[in-house]
């Protein structure tokens, strides 16, 4: 004959077996959900601080260093330590952009374009004032929980579009 309660213990840690990798699978989904989140919104700030680093350096003669396209005024310096990448580069506005992509995951990407309507890199105007510029932020999180389903990677996005203002 069995001690009381043997057969109460051997139902638990079956129940226990059952219950815990669901358990852990929604625990981990919490955490990616929250990941991802937390992604899209730090790629979404880093859009605007690259827009309003643009924004604030537009192509104009008062401009000490403008990035982008060089307005029909503009004065080019020369590269500096207080002026790196002046016009016609977009690589000052790239590198804001990255810095404040803290939760990006990899493969962070930045493109920045001035004009209505335009994607990628390619501008469809220059840089003066009430010009749009649009930067975007792309990169790919990878899931935990994505990984035993089969879903492996989630990609995420953030833009901004700003009006040259300088």
């Amino acid at each position: 004959m069995n001690a009381p309660g043997h057969g109460e213990r051997g139902q638990s840690l079956v129940e226990f077996t059952i219950v815990i990798p669901i358990f852990l699978a929604m625990l981990f989904g919490i955490f990616d959900l929250g990941r991802v989140v937390w992604a899209n919104n730090s790629l979404a700030q880093a859009a605007r601080e690259g827009a309003r680093y643009a924004i604030v350096r537009g192509g104009s003669a008062l401009t000490p260093c403008p990035v982008g396209p060089p307005g029909p005024d503009a004065v080019i310096p020369s590269p500096s330590s207080s002026c790196p990448y002046p016009s016609p580069s977009k690589q000052g506005i790239r590198e804001t952009a990255l810095q404040h992509a803290v939760a990006g995951g990899t493969g962070t990407t930045v493109t920045v374009c001035y004009g209505e309507d335009c994607a990628g890199d390619v501008d469809a105007a220059v840089n003066t004032r009430g010009t749009p510029i649009t930067v975007r932020v792309t990169s790919t999180i990878t899931l935990i929980t994505g990984s035993f389903l089969g879903i492996g990677n989630f990609n995420a996005e953030g833009s901004a579009t700003m009006l040259v203002n300088h």
